[in-house]
């Protein structure tokens, strides 16, 4: 089944457009205890007929992440975890991913559309980017919450 490349940009734009998706992640609240938060997020899709790619923007904002300071000492080791005031990561229409497509489209494009989606919108790169932005203590010096993606569903 053959597409026009102008059918095949609107129905892209159409049925690509908000995805909805749900990430849950963990983070470390004290001493050998994690704390599991969710973010919710949304990607479209978008051709670039000039270039013949599809562009992949997402949108993307936790729950408040926030610990208390505590310490944890044994005869070896000591740990202390600084307060992190209550704070949301958000992204708004981050470019996350670019991929080709073929001319003429006589294949299965949803398929194409989800797997470029499946490879750039992954745990792999929703942690990078949670990690990319510092979650700073009650003194605004950056703390590492050590951020770990659990989880990611697609609500196709």
């Amino acid at each position: 089944m053959m597409v026009e490349e102008f059918e095949f940009y609107r129905k892209v734009r159409a049925n690509y457009c908000n995805v909805a998706f749900k990430v849950l992640f963990t983070y470390r609240l004290s001493h050998r205890h994690n704390k599991t938060a969710v973010a919710h997020g949304s990607f479209s899709c978008g051709v670039n007929a000039h270039t013949q790619t599809l562009e992949y923007t997402l949108n993307l904002k936790t729950e408040p992440i926030q610990r208390p300071y505590s310490e944890s000492g044994t005869f070896l080791f000591s740990s202390v975890y600084k307060e992190i005031p209550s704070q949301v990561i958000e992204y708004e229409n981050y470019p996350i991913h670019k991929q080709r497509y073929r001319v003429p489209i006589t294949y299965d494009w949803h398929d194409c559309v989800r797997s470029g989606a499946k490879s750039g919108i992954n745990a792999i790169s929703i942690q990078a980017l949670l990690r990319k932005r510092t979650l700073h203590g009650t003194d605004d010096e950056p703390i590492d919450a050590i951020l770990k993606v659990t989880k990611l569903q697609f609500d196709w």
